[in-house]
């Protein structure tokens, strides 16, 4: 017999999104949807746009807004050009979002719902920006008037795709520069991972300006599924969104899936879709875990990750969730993802049982910590390894256990 090879998959998220032209639904936002053909189309405009606007291969282009398809539309228009998608959560402040823009030198930032207005008031905070655009006067005008053909840049694994802003040890967020090939591989990892096809149905609650919400969105694009974008997100206002599109992967906080699981009635929804109900972020308790999985009566799948390795890093699959010690980590890496132990002050290894600092070295790694070359040395091991700063240890099988936040002590 012979076994088929598998799929040859592109080192870039837009070349698996422009080869899909179905009818079928990519995109639901609120009331309105968007099939793929659509979406493309879009995209396709959004890298006319950006090019009108005088952005370059290389260039950062800012976005602050909430959850949106415009989302997914700048970032792939982006990586048209040779661009670098720069995402600012929805709810910073106009000093916040002001840093992000000057730090990353971005001549081009569109904002969203109402926040255009604001961020001309801080202007003078943003020497580099050339443009301002609002996106509810102006993104839907300038789609339509942009050429409908923009050369498109060939880019390499190794150029860079996104810059996401993580907290820095001075207060100041660091600018995370991830891959085309780190993004393109989380995608897979991942979907593999907790099985998503292109038949499913994958729900965004969480903020596309961080890695998860955006590594989810992505991969549910590059791997042909719909993708569910919540504008309102609530613990019932979810478990409607599920049982209303057939919801069949979603990742969630725990604060919001204890939420979920008490709200009145939950135990009497249909989430007989949900292949898996992924939760992430934050800590919960084995015995909150167990609480909700009664109510929820769903698959429960755990991830961990930090931003500067793309995203997902470890896997806890359903299956062990039923097990009463494995409840309680983090679960083992996803290919790709080696893990060890080490001792934060000498940086030797450790043996397993013993608590240490995670350290990760996966190809999926950041580049750098934009034009911050003493903190990017700072969360690289000398044989290049990244420091996450967490604390925890391995078990004999390979399950990581998290106990908190790394304390070093004074120089």
């Amino acid at each position: 017999m012979t076994i088929p090879a598998a799929p040859v998959r592109p080192a870039d998220v837009l070349s698996a999104v422009l080869a899909n032209d179905s009818h079928a639904v990519a995109l639901r936002h609120g009331d309105r949807s968007w099939t793929w053909r659509a979406f493309t189309a879009r995209v396709r405009a959004a890298a006319g746009m950006l090019d009108g606007l005088g952005v370059l291969p290389g260039d950062r282009v800012a976005h602050l807004a909430g959850n949106d398809p415009a989302t997914l539309e700048i970032a792939l228009a982006c990586a048209w050009i040779g661009a670098v998608y720069v995402p600012i959560n929805g709810r910073a402040t106009e000093g916040q979002a002001a840093y992000i823009v000057d730090d990353a030198s971005a001549p081009v930032l569109l904002a969203g719902e109402g926040r255009a207005e604001r961020m001309s008031r801080v202007r003078v905070l943003m020497p580099h920006l050339r443009e301002l655009v609002d996106m509810e006067r102006s993104y839907e005008l300038l789609l339509a008037e942009a050429p409908t053909t923009t050369r498109r840049v060939e880019v390499t694994g190794d150029a860079p795709f996104c810059q996401l802003y993580a907290a820095g040890r001075d207060g100041f967020p660091r600018g995370a520069v991830l891959t085309h090939a780190a993004m393109a591989s989380v995608c897979d990892a991942l979907a593999d991972a907790i099985g998503l096809t292109p038949s499913g149905v994958s729900l965004v609650v969480t903020p596309m300006s961080r890695v998860a919400a955006l590594s989810q969105a992505l991969m549910a694009v590059r791997h042909g599924a719909e993708t569910v974008i919540m504008p309102e997100v609530s613990a019932p206002a979810v478990l409607d969104a599920i049982e209303a599109r057939r919801v069949t992967h979603t990742f969630v906080p725990p604060t919001l899936l204890a939420a979920m699981a008490a709200e009145p009635g939950a135990a009497g929804r249909d989430l007989s879709s949900v292949v898996n109900l992924a939760y992430g972020a934050a800590p919960m308790p084995p015995s909150m875990i167990r609480a909700v999985g009664s109510v929820l009566r769903t698959n429960l799948l755990q991830v961990y990750g930090v931003t500067e390795a793309a995203g997902a890093t470890t896997v806890l699959p359903a299956a062990d969730h039923a097990d009463d010690v494995r409840v309680a980590s983090a679960g083992r890496p996803l290919p790709g993802v080696r893990l060890r132990i080490s001792d934060p002050e000498s940086g030797d290894g450790i043996p397993d049982g013993m608590v240490g600092e995670v350290q990760v070295s996966t190809p999926r790694a950041m580049t750098a910590y934009w034009r911050q070359p003493e903190e990017t040395a700072a969360v690289r091991t000398p044989d290049g390894w990244l420091r996450t700063g967490d604390s925890g240890y391995l078990d004999a099988d390979g399950y990581l256990y998290l106990v908190g936040r790394v304390t070093r002590a004074a120089a």
